[in-house]
């Protein structure tokens, strides 16, 4: 039996600092300790199914929230049914607000499908308060993948915001290729007049009625600018060269980039939840892929509890350590209760 403080130190280890099991059971062997590497993975499925109630009741709160951003990257699992250990999954994160707290949801999926998404989506909006008429319940941002087009597009309840740093992105890529095209220069500049202002709002600590308005008066010129700008030139250049690609997918995003102008909750980009993706990225790196599905969804679990803990400004092994003492002195069904709470609450 593995010991609290033990169980919350290798958890932390491997989702918090990216050390695989098989490194850390070298460690411990040169210090005379004998674990194998199937001891930790199979403890931490067992612990997860612990936790697993607290982590479906956050999914829940989650997607009362009126304003999500998703996600997702890939993922490779062994030993899933029908599908070969060469094939990819994928790791979706959701951001958004519990308690108008930040709170960070990892789910496993074998595909990248945004269908499962659909089930959740049905308390959507349903504690928003501030934003929404009857019409609208709530805001997801994405980037431009097509399945979450498919999902969100018969949800007539749901506005679907894009992400300006992806439209803008393809511009930089023809920049990269060539410095001097002027219209590329452009476009990018005038987007970074539209992230020039959010960095005004943000450091004037607006409120969201001053931001609206500040994005009303200053910001939406400059869209409709870049609207004039882009169906000029949709009309002059090669649909298939890097120009034509690039406003052909600012052109298909058009009505998603918009939605910023008229909620100042939503961001301009996905970037908050992108960032959210890395420290899985960087684990993923180290340790390749997951054993099993179960081992995959508990280490959306782990992530989940990690990242939020970081959020909060908890130090991860302190919060898990303390839960799962808490847990051994009074075995019961863990809720969201026991997330981890903003550093001062």
């Amino acid at each position: 039996m593995l010991s609290s403080g033990f169980l919350a130190y290798t958890l932390t280890q491997k989702f918090a600092d990216a050390l695989p099991f098989y490194r850390q059971v070298g460690i411990l062997q040169r210090s005379g300790a004998d674990i194998s590497r199937s001891t930790l993975s199979n403890t931490t499925i067992q612990v997860y199914e612990k936790l697993s109630p607290m982590i479906e009741d956050m999914r829940k709160e989650l997607f009362k929230s009126k304003y999500l951003q998703i996600d997702e990257t890939v993922l490779q699992v062994l030993n899933e049914e029908g599908k070969l250990n060469t094939s990819k999954s994928y790791m979706w994160v959701i951001r958004g607000l519990i308690r108008e707290k930040p709170v960070v949801l990892y789910h496993y999926e074998p595909s990248r499908s945004a269908k499962f998404l659909e089930d959740w989506i049905g308390d959507f909006g349903k504690l928003s308060e501030t934003l929404f008429t009857d019409r609208v319940s709530g805001i997801i941002q994405t980037d431009g993948f097509e399945s979450y087009d498919s999902l969100l597009k018969m949800k007539s309840r749901i506005l679907h915001a894009g992400c300006w740093n992806h439209a803008r992105r393809r511009f930089f890529e023809i920049l990269k290729i060539d410095s001097k095209n002027v219209q590329a220069q452009w476009i990018v500049k005038e987007i970074g007049k539209l992230y020039a202002i959010e960095s005004k709002a943000k450091e004037a600590s607006l409120n969201s009625e001053d931001h609206l308005s500040l994005r009303q008066s200053e910001s939406k010129p400059i869209v409709e600018k870049i609207r004039s700008w882009m169906n000029k030139r949709m009309v002059e250049v090669a649909p298939k060269s890097s120009m034509g690609k690039a406003l052909s997918y600012l052109a298909g995003q058009w009505e998603k980039l918009l939605i910023f102008l008229d909620h100042p909750d939503v961001q301009l980009d996905t970037n908050l939840v992108e960032n959210d993706i890395r420290p899985f990225v960087v684990g993923r790196k180290n340790w390749l892929f997951s054993g099993c599905p179960q081992g995959a969804t508990a280490s959306a679990g782990f992530y989940s509890l990690i990242q939020n803990a970081k959020i909060s400004g908890i130090d991860p092994y302190s919060y898990l350590r303390d839960l799962f003492k808490s847990w051994e002195k009074n075995p019961r069904r863990l809720s969201i209760n026991e997330l981890p709470q903003p550093v001062g609450n």
